[in-house]
């Protein structure tokens, strides 16, 4: 394909850079934007059909849905008719309001008149003016029209040496007839000849003798092609390039921290879509641009944080936490050193999970969480949205949180770059030392001093989905201080061990336990399963097969929440014993503006292999924190 004849306002080299910089388009896995009823983007690369057209200022395509991967060649082919979903409704909508749609295209459409120069490449404001059906390959099918909402402007997309085209609205109007069949208007979409174009009607898709065409024969009408559609204006709804969010220049709490705030942005440079990946501000990814832009903080206070129907006092802090119905976990309350202490239980675990709730007494300890809270907004201490492993999604994907490391290297699915204790900031280095103290409070047997700070640090909305701490060298005790807004913690049981069964029909051959779904029958199939294995090796293996639907195991819906935990400022969390991690998984949801979670654990310096281990030594805890002096 020849050269574009412009360079791109707005491209991506990735699909979440695109989602989250235009608010026109975040359809992560689809090609066509709806919402509310309305349609606001179409992307159009590889999934393309033979009759998709594209030229200067008219897009021609199918619609969307109605496939499926064909088991031989494992192409995505059309399993049946299309059926007329609610994106055809969304786009009728906006015909009947006259709302114009933006147009992407892949590296990789077939049908662009020139290479798009970026994996993905916003062409302009198009308004989407017919919708009908047509057959292919004996199935019925929906297409649509688009025609460019500002005729001829800027069409990057067609070489330099595009003839010129027929302007739209040169030609006469495209021929429109009544069929004898159903007495139903269609337009003549090819200039093949008319064929009414109703899914119901009985001359359906068929030429003037009643013969049906052959596809590889159909050629566009160029009246249809090249039909003016006349709109009460012509005006964009909104820049194809989205502004760089601006904020008040008064000094307000938390403007800067907001939803829009980490989102992406579309570098006034060069036009790239970038994800927002440092904690600072954003950073243009395209080589040799450069461009930054930063957003003046307003420090958030800790004395902001108060909660006006939960204040704290000198004494025990109120506890929120809630167990779930009929969820095995089972509550004990202590109380020591200005903490109420949730110790919760779970049966057939061998650990527990301790909600250290703390008051104003903690929180305003000389350098304790009020002073570290604020240290954190401060003082850099280098947290960035880190790399995703992904093969769903082209380009770069990124976690939903920013996070950095401190101290021995933890190596998990998006481990992030490690820094030395030496020269972190003070908060990091106190986190370590109060949660030493908190490991030794409630666990006892604890047996290794931490020596990793894991931070987390979220903007409005951001989360961390469910997952474990289970991973390879870690000690049995974690443990997480909370600083900043409240945030909900929620405890659940892991799929397979909850059903008795993986997505792939896999028997868990894990000791069942309380909680889960047919307990008592898994409980006796498991005692009994353990006997074979000692007895008959392929009879074990047989029945391992056999099992899941013997019992009757599935493996649909997760398990409910067995607990949740309302952390606020202040609050630490120690989940104590590898049985925690392995049957149970947790998430958190953050509740405000601005918080941060700094986990620390213990990480056997042997299990990294030799290129992940640090080149710093990770020296001892050196605070020497005793908050048994409060």
């Amino acid at each position: 394909k020849p050269a574009p004849s412009k360079t791109p306002l707005v491209w991506a080299d990735g699909r979440q850079a695109l989602c989250e910089t235009l608010p026109y388009y975040r359809a992560y896995q689809s090609g066509g934007y709806c919402t509310d009823g309305l349609a606001r983007a179409f992307m159009f690369d590889s999934n393309s059909h033979p009759r998709d057209y594209m030229d200067q200022n008219v897009v021609v395509s199918r619609a969307g849905g109605g496939k499926s991967k064909d088991e031989t060649s494992g192409q995505m082919v059309m399993a049946g008719d299309q059926k007329q979903t609610t994106q055809v409704l969304d786009v009728l909508n906006n015909i009947a309001q006259c709302n114009p749609v933006v147009i992407i295209v892949g590296e990789n459409n077939p049908t662009c008149p020139s290479q798009p120069p970026h994996a993905y490449c916003v062409m302009d404001w198009f308004k989407p003016t017919h919708v009908w059906f047509e057959k292919t390959k004996g199935h019925k099918m929906i297409r649509y029209r688009f025609e460019k909402l500002r005729p001829y402007e800027n069409c990057w997309w067609v070489p330099s040496n595009w003839p010129e085209p027929i302007g739209l609205g040169d030609l006469e109007p495209p021929v429109s007839k009544q069929c004898n069949a159903c007495s139903k208007d269609s337009l003549q979409v090819y200039i093949n000849g008319w064929m009414c174009l109703q899914p119901t009607c009985l001359r359906f898709w068929k030429l003037a003798d009643g013969s049906e065409p052959r596809e590889e024969d159909l050629l566009y009408d160029p009246r249809f092609l090249t039909a003016n559609t006349p709109w009460p204006h012509c005006s964009e709804p909104s820049p194809i390039r989205p502004e760089l969010l601006t904020i008040s220049t008064l000094p307000i709490q938390g403007q800067n921290l907001s939803f829009e705030a980490w989102k992406g942005f579309a570098c006034p440079q060069c036009g790239r879509c970038n994800s927002r990946e440092a904690w600072e501000g954003w950073e243009c990814g395209s080589d040799g641009c450069g461009f930054t832009y930063r957003l003046e903080h307003t420090l958030v206070p800790a004395t902001s944080l108060r909660d006006p129907y939960f204040p704290l006092g000198t004494g025990y802090a109120f506890s929120r936490d809630l167990i779930g119905k009929g969820s095995p976990v089972k509550l004990r309350v202590e109380f020591a050193h200005n903490y109420r202490i949730n110790y919760f239980g779970i049966a057939g675990i061998d650990g527990f999970i301790a909600h250290l709730i703390a008051n104003k007494t903690v929180n305003e300890e000389p350098n304790g969480p009020n002073d570290m809270f604020e240290d954190l907004q401060l003082n850099s201490i280098k947290l960035r949205r880190s790399p995703l492993p992904t093969a769903q999604l082209k380009g770069q994907s990124l976690t939903n949180h920013f996070v950095v490391n401190y101290g021995m290297p933890y190596k998990f699915i998006a481990g992030p770059q490690s820094h030395p204790f030496e020269h972190a900031a003070r908060a990091i280095k106190t986190t370590r030392s109060r949660l030493n103290w908190a490991g030794r409070l409630v666990a006892p047997d604890m047996p290794h001093a931490f020596n990793e700070v894991l931070a987390l640090g979220y903007f409005e909305d951001q989360t961390i989905s469910y997952h474990d701490d289970g991973e390879f060298g870690l000690g049995p005790t974690i443990a997480t201080l909370s600083l900043g807004c409240t945030a909900k913690m929620k405890v659940r049981m892991k799929a397979n061990h909850y059903h008795g069964v993986s997505k792939g029909g896999n028997y868990d051959r894990a000791q069942p336990i309380a909680g889960c779904q047919n307990y008592e029958a898994r409980k006796a199939a498991h005692d009994a399963l353990m006997a074979l294995k000692a007895a008959d090796l392929a009879a074990y293996k047989a029945k391992l097969k056999a099992l899941p639907k013997e019992l009757g195991l599935t493996a649909t819906g997760t398990a409910r929440d067995a607990l949740e935990m309302k952390l606020g400022h202040g609050d630490v969390v120690i989940m104590h014993g590898t049985g925690i991690q392995e049957y149970y998984e947790h998430r958190v949801e953050p509740m405000g503006k601005l918080r941060f979670a700094l986990t620390c654990r213990y990480i056997d310096p042997d299990s990294l292999k030799p290129a992940d281990r640090p080149a710093y030594a990770v020296l001892p805890d050196e605070e020497g924190y005793d908050g048994g002096l409060l």
